[in-house]
């Protein structure tokens, strides 16, 4: 039987490794990629996610001391986003925890399973009824991501997948997992399957996805989907800060529990007047700019008020788009005076902004509703007004 990753040795256009897996890092065009994730379907391997089991009585115990986020909050088939922090309160990684009666699966993305291993041991201290398991090697992550990537899981796993709320997910035989979760702000869905099955499972998303325009895609359309949609990005913002607070990542933290690794120092944080912030930046001339880079400066009046922490090319908007990390004293929304100066000396004019950049395709899709192969259904609410205009 064919592997996965044999299968995408023989077919993507370019592999990279991550966390010590190889993963396609392209199949084919990026536009051609991109597109599908913002208007169709992507099917893209995160198999190099790590991936972590745990189990016993302290399971729970051990996992809210061990994340930022209240562990209680979720039940049975939910699963919570959140962080694993330092002593110093800083990020380590962002991850998923999904609760499948209380066991509990670890998904994160920026460590490599070594390293999650040993900072979960780290953390072990007095709770002695916990079984850690890697599922890493054993397991693979097949992903469907996109506006109709629910129309594509519902012919693959039944119509419940419609009921699975953001960050729920199913739990099916042999290990399985259907999480409805993703990056890029589209409708996603990861299934976490052990590597025998992994393969196939693959054939029958592209088989079937044929007729929702589905393409398959590497991890390298990130570059640019997770600026328009920022998340935690340790080769992007988190070269500048690994602050929840500079990184406007609150959110993912619970202030108020009693206790958790960093909490005093986040603490301490909190109470100190802020420096620095990330905000969105949108270069105010359309068309790619090679010019702008990582690391240059963010002016305002002639003054450097901060640096471009990450850039890139957005093709829905046609702008050049970054995530800035600026002065807290500049750091606003929609502000016109400021500038990105490039290393040629050239100043670029733009404004900033609240992120996401824009409004996302899935926003526009009821899944109840909308469909992209019935010719009867209207395939999102931009067609659908149109077509009451046309009408009037």
């Amino acid at each position: 039987m064919e592997t996965l990753s044999a299968l995408h040795e023989a077919n993507a256009k370019e592999m990279v490794e991550k966390n010590g897996i190889s993963v396609p890092k392209s199949y084919s065009d990026l536009d051609k990629e991109y597109y599908a994730l913002r208007k169709n379907i992507a099917l893209t391997d995160y198999s190099h996610y790590t991936k972590i089991k745990l189990e016993g009585d302290e399971a729970f115990d051990l996992l809210d001391f061990a994340v930022a986020g209240d562990v209680a909050e979720i039940r049975d088939e939910q699963s919570l986003y959140t962080v694993m922090l330092d002593d110093n309160g800083d990020i380590i990684t962002d991850l998923y925890v999904m609760n499948d009666d209380d066991t509990y699966i670890l998904l994160a993305e920026h460590v490599d399973d070594a390293t999650m291993m040993s900072l979960l041991e780290e953390r072990k201290g007095d709770f002695e009824d916990v079984e850690i398991t890697s599922l890493t090697e054993s397991h693979a992550i097949v992903a469907i991501e996109g506006p109709y990537a629910w129309e594509l899981a519902t012919e693959v796993y039944g119509m419940d997948v419609i009921g699975i709320p953001f960050l729920g997910f199913i739990a099916l035989e042999d290990e399985t997992y259907l999480l409805r979760a993703g990056k890029h702000g589209e409708y996603g869905f990861k299934v976490v399957i052990p590597q025998d099955q992994a393969a196939d499972l693959w054939a029958t998303f592209e088989e079937k996805g044929t007729r929702y325009e589905l393409v398959k895609a590497g991890v390298g359309v990130q570059a640019i989907t997770r600026i328009e949609n920022p998340y935690f990005m340790p080769e992007g913002v988190g070269k500048l800060s690994r602050n929840p607070r500079e990184l406007q990542l609150q959110w993912m933290v619970r202030y108020d529990k009693e206790e958790f690794v960093g909490r005093d120092a986040l603490l301490e944080k909190r109470d100190e007047e802020l420096q620095n912030k990330v905000v969105g930046f949108v270069v105010e001339k359309d068309g790619e700019d090679n010019s702008i880079a990582a690391g240059d400066k963010v002016v305002c009046g002639g003054e450097e008020i901060g640096e471009v922490a990450t850039v890139g090319f957005s093709p829905s908007m046609k702008k050049m788009i970054a995530q800035v990390f600026l002065n807290a004293d500049y750091a606003y929304a929609g502000v016109t005076d400021y500038a990105i100066k490039a290393a040629d000396g050239s100043e670029k004019a733009g404004s900033t902004t609240a992120t996401p950049f824009f409004v996302n395709h899935s926003m526009l899709i009821n899944p109840n509703e909308h469909s992209f192969v019935n010719p009867d259904k209207f395939r999102n609410m931009i067609e659908q007004l149109e077509a009451k205009k046309a009408e009037a």
